[in-house]
């Protein structure tokens, strides 16, 4: 789900590249049945001059500076367990976290956004893209994170794409 949405992002925001999601899966160093993280994809888009804005729990400095340990102080326990077991190299994510850290064109705000919050990032120029758990999303308990990208949001209903498995499309 992660690499179609940022697939749509940058096809939105960089028309001439003419980015295809095979394209994308290699500069995210994408394996089929795992996760992908945005710090590559991010980067490479940040390089293209697309500012990039994240708002997350995780602690992203205890990562970079104590590896997989640093993410699992500063996540709860059944959300690093999904990234343990959904992600092809945790290690290997955690050396990527400064090349976007140190980007002119990235701000982090360390914090879950409040609804005011996503609605004004949506308002900016741009395209707007968030994670969701899923099982929550699907009135299910436990967890599992997904990414959709907002497409519109008006004062009766969000609209985002969902690249679900089952292709059932927006909601």
């Amino acid at each position: 789900c992660a690499l179609a949405c940022y697939t749509m992002v940058a096809q939105y925001l960089l028309p001439d590249e003419h980015i295809t999601f095979e394209q994308l899966g290699k500069i995210a160093n994408w394996r089929p049945g795992y996760a992908v993280w945005g710090f590559a994809v991010w980067k490479w888009l940040m390089d293209k001059g697309v500012h990039t804005t994240d708002y997350d729990v995780i602690d992203y400095a205890a990562w970079a500076q104590d590896g997989v340990e640093g993410l699992k102080r500063s996540v709860p326990e059944t959300e690093f367990n999904f990234y343990k077991e959904n992600t092809y190299d945790l290690e290997e994510e955690s050396k990527l976290i400064d090349l976007v850290f140190s980007h002119p064109n990235f701000t982090y705000i360390k914090h879950s956004p409040s609804w005011e919050e996503v609605v004004q990032e949506f308002r900016k120029p741009g395209i707007c893209d968030m994670t969701l758990n899923s099982r929550a999303l699907n009135n299910q308990e436990g967890f599992s994170l997904h990414r959709v990208v907002l497409i519109d949001i008006t004062d009766c209903e969000v609209i985002f794409h969902d690249p679900n498995e089952d292709a059932t499309g927006a909601y």
